[in-house]
């Protein structure tokens, strides 16, 4: 019974290690990334109409947990986020207009790469690149929205994937994810 829960065990370490491998980004261009990329309001603003109309709806009814806020105001001081993102994606939809709350509120900078495809027909590729941008096969994105929190010097900090899993709200899960990292 004892060698069972060992090899139980050692198939989930070495999973969670190729999970964690998966998610290994180096040191990148914030400068590069930046020259390609959109502020939430800017990526929110370059939707269609209907697409466009529903995050600001969203937005307009949505109010931040102030608490949250609060504390992660000190969280994010020196860090940015970048974030894969597409209008076709309902999670996108909901996180969107929380993001633009954080990125108005607090200052904080946030990066939008925009139409991010998918590449049904190619086994081997998840993101048709282009129009997705390359960063989508070369971080190995799994889904979006797909956010990494970097140090203002290009540094990975933390990756938040789709939406909350332990905390209620989105706010509440990066505050949770980077004081837990």
């Amino acid at each position: 019974m004892l060698d069972i829960h060992f090899a139980s065990f050692f198939h989930i370490a070495e999973s969670l290690e190729g999970t964690l491998e998966r998610h290994r980004i180096m040191k990148v261009d914030l400068d590069d990334i930046r020259s390609r990329t959109l502020t939430v309001r800017g990526y929110i603003d370059a939707l269609d109409g209907k697409d466009r109309d529903i995050l600001y709806e969203k937005y307009e009814k949505y109010n931040l947990d102030q608490q949250v806020v609060d504390e992660l105001k000190e969280e994010l001081k020196d860090l940015c986020v970048v974030i894969f993102s597409a209008a076709w994606c309902g999670d996108c939809k909901n996180a969107m207009p929380v993001m633009l709350h954080i990125e108005e509120k607090l200052g904080f900078e946030v990066m939008v790469f925009s139409g991010i495809k998918t590449a049904p027909l190619d086994p081997d590729r998840k993101w048709a690149v282009p129009p997705s941008p390359p960063e989508t096969n070369e971080w190995k994105v799994g889904a979006i929205p797909w956010f990494v929190f970097f140090t203002k010097e290009g540094e990975k900090v933390a990756i938040l994937i789709e939406k909350p899993k332990v905390k209620e709200t989105l706010e509440a899960e990066i505050l949770h994810i980077l004081k837990n990292k």
